[in-house]
């Protein structure tokens, strides 16, 4: 459980020693409930955030926006994440209660893909450290699975392999550090889930066996659904924007 004045206090102490303009930075982080949560500040809104890398345009939540006197539907602000300021974001600003009430922590927003756009993201699961980087700051990092990204407005697809026991489809996925389950599949995917679970999930050539399972969200622009951080936190992550690679490498 993370305690919830712990998260604030700590993002305020890291951001009130960050310089505004810096390459590179580091930051604690939770996976909690299947998502990956970060300390930030969005638009003068400071709390915890769920770092989803599926989410094309990053959220703040509509209750907290409006006790930082935020009343549009729309926010445009700087967002401070691992040490690192990232100026005049535009975010949309909405009730978050149907994709947050069931964490213990109030979760103040979502950060997206548009803010981690030419970056490189590192999350390393246990401890939970995450570290963001301008390309040519890229740390060196050991590979068990390296595989292309295709970006759609920002938002990275990788192609994959799932099963449901009975038949067998492979192709795009989005890569979805804020999904709560292992596979969300599109309603147009052939295949579905027998008891919240799929048979398989096949990734660079790494099979995953008996995987949670459940419908995607939304329409996945043509792609057979999402893969999401109950996958992720088996490894240490990097998304390289830039260079459009994911990374997979031991915890």
């Amino acid at each position: 459980m993370i305690p919830m004045r712990a998260p604030l206090a700590l993002a305020s102490l890291i951001f009130g020693l960050v310089p505004g303009a810096v390459w590179a930075g580091d930051s604690v982080c939770w996976i909690r409930g299947g998502v990956l949560m970060v300390p930030a500040v969005a638009a003068g809104v400071n709390g915890v955030f769920i770092l989803d890398t599926g989410a094309a345009q990053s959220q703040i939540d509509a209750t907290q926006a409006s006790e930082a006197d935020i009343t549009a539907d729309h926010a445009t602000g700087d967002v401070r994440l691992a040490g690192m300021v990232f100026r005049g974001l535009p975010m949309q600003v909405l009730e978050l209660d149907a994709r947050t009430r069931g964490f213990v922590t109030p979760i103040s927003g979502v950060l997206g893909s548009d803010l981690l756009a030419g970056l490189v993201l590192d999350v390393q699961p246990n401890p939970c450290r995450l570290h963001l980087s301008r390309p040519s700051r890229v740390r060196g990092l050991g590979s068990t699975i390296r595989l292309p990204l295709e970006l759609r407005a920002d938002v990275p697809y990788i192609r994959a392999g799932v099963s449901d026991g009975t038949r067998s489809e492979a192709g795009v996925f989005r890569v979805d550090t804020g999904g709560t389950v292992a596979v969300s599949l599109a309603s147009a995917a052939p295949l579905k889930a027998s008891d919240g679970r799929l048979r398989a999930l096949a990734i660079g050539g790494t099979l995953f066996e008996n995987v949670s399972a459940g419908p995607a969200p939304d329409p996945a622009e043509g792609a057979l659904g999402r893969i999401g951080e109950p996958i992720w936190s088996r490894f240490r992550m990097r998304l390289d924007y830039a260079a459009r690679t994911l990374t997979l490498s031991p915890p």
